[in-house]
This record gives C-alpha cells, sequence and structure tokens, in this order.
C-alpha cells in the first residue's frame, strides 16, 4: 500500500495517534522542567528536594501504569483516551493553584500518569494494532506528535509563563486540552468500528484475561528485548539532565545547546517516518538489531573529540534512535506477541523503561561526583548498547519465518 493510500484508509487512526502524542506533551518532563524554577521559588525548594518530588511522582505513576495501561485491551480506546486527557487537565488546574508540596507532588504524579503514560501509550496503540504492511508507517505518522511537541511547545510555554506567569500558563494548557477533546468527538478524529480491528481485538481480550505479569516476566523473548527497550530512555534521560552540566564540561554555548536540540527534533521526525517505512519492508525485529546504533555512536563522539559544531552531531545522532523508539518497539512487541493483549505487554514494558529512565539521572550524578569522567561514562554507555544489541539477535522473527517457502 502507497503512502497516499494508507492515510486516505486510516486517518482517523493515525490522525488519532498523533493528537494523543503531540498533547502527552503536557505531561512531559521537557515540557514540566519549563516551570521549573518557578515552582522552586514559590514553594521555597531546593534543586534536590524537587527533583525527588518529581522522581517519586514519576516512578509511581510508571508503576501505576502497569495496570492502567493494561485497561485499554479491554475498553474502547475512546474513552480511554477521553479520561486520559480530562484527568490531564485536571491535574494542570490542579498545579496551578496547589497550596503546598503534597498537593504539587500528587499534580506532577497525575501529569505523569494521564500524559507522559496513559496518552503516550493510547497514542502509540491506536495504530499499533493495525496488521503486518501497514502498522510501520502508521506508527511512524502517528508518534510525530512526540517530536512535534518538542519542537512547538517550550517556545509556546516560555512566552505563556512570560506574559501570564507559570501559573496562568497551566490554566491555558488546562483550556487547550479541553478544547482539543472537543473538537475531537466533534470532527470525528476517533476510532470507528470500520477504521481498524479495534473493536474485535477489544472484544476478544475482554473475554480473555491474556498471560499474567508473571508469565511475560518469565518469557524469554520478552526478557532479551528489555537491555534493548531501556537503553535509550535511559541513557537519554541522563544525557538530558545533565546537559548543562555536559555543556560546561564541552564549552558548548546555551544557543548552540538550544539549536542542537531543535535540530535532535528535526532529525527524529525524518526518521520516524523512515522507521515506520522500514518496519514495514523489512519487519520490526529485524530492525531491533540495529535501533540504538545513532545513540551508540553519540556517546562515542561525546566521550572522543571535542570540535565546537561537536552538540550538533551529537544530538543529530541521537535523534536517529529516537525517531526509531516508539515506532521500532510498539511493532517488535506487536510482532512477537500479537495484538490482542498488546496493551497488557507493552504498560509493562513502559513501566519497566520509566523506572530505568529514573535511576540513571541520580546514578549518573553520584558518578560525576565521585569524579568520573564524562568520557568514562560515555563509554560505559557504548559497551552496554552493543550488549543489549547483541541479545536481540536470539529473538525469533516471526514474519520471516511466514515468508519462508513451505516444505514440499
Amino acid at each position: 500500500m502507497k503512502f497516499h493510500e494508507l492515510v486516505r484508509h486510516y486517518w482517523r487512526v493515525i490522525g488519532l495517534g498523533f493528537a494523543l502524542t503531540f498533547l502527552s506533551s503536557f505531561g512531559q518532563t521537557f515540557f514540566i522542567s519549563l516551570s521549573g524554577p518557578d515552582i522552586r521559588e514559590a514553594f521555597g525548594l531546593t534543586h534536590g528536594t524537587f527533583g525527588s518530588i518529581y522522581s517519586l511522582a514519576t516512578l509511581s505513576s510508571g508503576l501505576l501504569m502497569i495496570w492502567v495501561g493494561s485497561v485499554i485491551d479491554r475498553v474502547d480506546i475512546r474513552l480511554y483516551a477521553t479520561t486520559a486527557m480530562l484527568g490531564l487537565a485536571a491535574a494542570a488546574v490542579s498545579l496551578s493553584f496547589a497550596p503546598d508540596i503534597i498537593v504539587l507532588g500528587l499534580s506532577l504524579f497525575a501529569l505523569r500518569l494521564f500524559g507522559q503514560g496513559m496518552l503516550s501509550h493510547a497514542g502509540v496503540m491506536s495504530t499499533a494494532r493495525l496488521h503486518e504492511g501497514v502498522r510501520g508507517r502508521a506508527l511512524g505518522v502517528a508518534a510525530l506528535g512526540f517530536p512535534a511537541g518538542e519542537a512547538i511547545l517550550p517556545a509556546v510555554a516560555i512566552a505563556l509563563i512570560a506574559a501570564v506567569g507559570w501559573t496562568g500558563a497551566w490554566r491555558v494548557c488546562a483550556l487547550v486540552i479541553a478544547v482539543a477533546l472537543g473538537l475531537g468527538w466533534l470532527l470525528g478524529l476517533v476510532l470507528t468500528k470500520d477504521a481498524n480491528p479495534e473493536e474485535s481485538t477489544r472484544k476478544k481480550a475482554a473475554s480473555d484475561a491474556g498471560p499474567r505479569w508473571s508469565d511475560i516476566l518469565r518469557d524469554w523473548r520478552f526478557l532479551a528485548l528489555i537491555p534493548t527497550m531501556i537503553g535509550y530512555p535511559a541513557i537519554m534521560t541522563a544525557y538530558f539532565f545533565h546537559q548543562r552540566f555536559i555543556a560546561d564540561v564541552k564549552g558548548w554555548s546555551l544557543e548552540l545547546l538550544a539549536s542542537s536540540i531543535t535540530l535532535f527534533a528535526l532529525v527524529s521526525v525524518v526518521v520516524a517516518m523512515s522507521a515506520g517505512s522500514f518496519v514495514d519492508r523489512f519487519g520490526a525485529v529485524r530492525l531491533s538489531h540495529f535501533y540504538l546504533a545513532g545513540m551508540t555512536a553519540a556517546s562515542i563522539v561525546l566521550a572522543i573529540f571535542d570540535a565546537s559544531y561537536l552538540p550538533l552531531v551529537f544530538f543529530g545522532l541521537i535523534g536517529l534512535t529516537s525517531g526509531c523508539t516508539n515506532v521500532v518497539i510498539a511493532a517488535v512487541l506487536a510482532e512477537l506477541f500479537g495484538t490482542t493483549h498488546l496493551g497488557k505487554i507493552r504498560a509493562l514494558a513502559s513501566a519497566i523503561m520509566v523506572v530505568a529512565s529514573a535511576a540513571t539521572p541520580g546514578a549518573i550524578g553520584i558518578l560525576f561526583d565521585a569524579g568520573v569522567t564524562l568520557e568514562a561514562i560515555c563509554l560505559g554507555f557504548v559497551a552496554y548498547m552493543i550488549a543489549a544489541a547483541a541479545v536481540t539477535f536470539v529473538l525469533p522473527n516471526p514474519r520471516a519465518a511466514r515468508l519462508q517457502p513451505s516444505e514440499g
């Protein structure tokens, strides 16, 4: 199926996926952190205290997603997405009116759960259940909502904070989410029975509890995929969390750092589109062997070189892996485990990735405090990613097996 035919047949599914991944930005770290200095000042918090509250909120929401994410297999995705958007809007309002650190922590927890957790999950799952041959490209387009949010919303948020303050900015965000929800229902940008097999898949999942969590965690295919799954979010979070320190060590200007992050978002967009086509052509399991290559090359470059243009190369290479992540991982899980209980399996995978990403900033900070050099840490990341990629070669390739000529 050609790309224009894909869009014509599945525009509702793809449009919903893009909208949800874009709106998940309001619960993502890059957006919430823009209000960080103002929140710390308002509540009299140190960097460490605010970071601890945020880490606890992230870990709690990630662990809860193990159950919340599995619900998407049994309910209409329209209800799931609506619940997530209403919860995200309420969390934004709650944050803007938070009277103390308890409400602050609960608001951050809700932002992470409904935004980074449920909306991201719904956006990816809306296209992940499409059949082979179109799934990869559909995921690639839907996942463009992530870099689109990263490229557009920071400048808008900074302007809003300057105009109406950080509390006013979050109230505007809540209004935007509510309006988007209303427009989504009004314009019909939701899944319908004839748009994809979601309805029949949901009914089948509702009558079958599916694999137990313990069964998934004992499945050698899932275990073999974990090192690769956590590689990008864990290492990328460490790099972003310590980006100012890295910039100081390497002598990068803040202007060049900002330009490099913009390049990162642009590269992610291009690669997401390409990755979808490659998934449809070669299969996701085969691509899983190589999808960390960009992040690996970026870590090598950061460890070895000190050129003035280094941040552009570094973030550009990371963009190669970033653009693949949501496309490849979701498609691999679909190929290995099918789509009937994909929400439950992906929810467990996402929780593991959240825990890993929450742990690395602190762990790497301790290494920096202990005098371990940036170069040594980068080379350690390289060794890990090469080993993780090597493990994926033991994964079976169900798609390749189906394409084998039959004997006799």
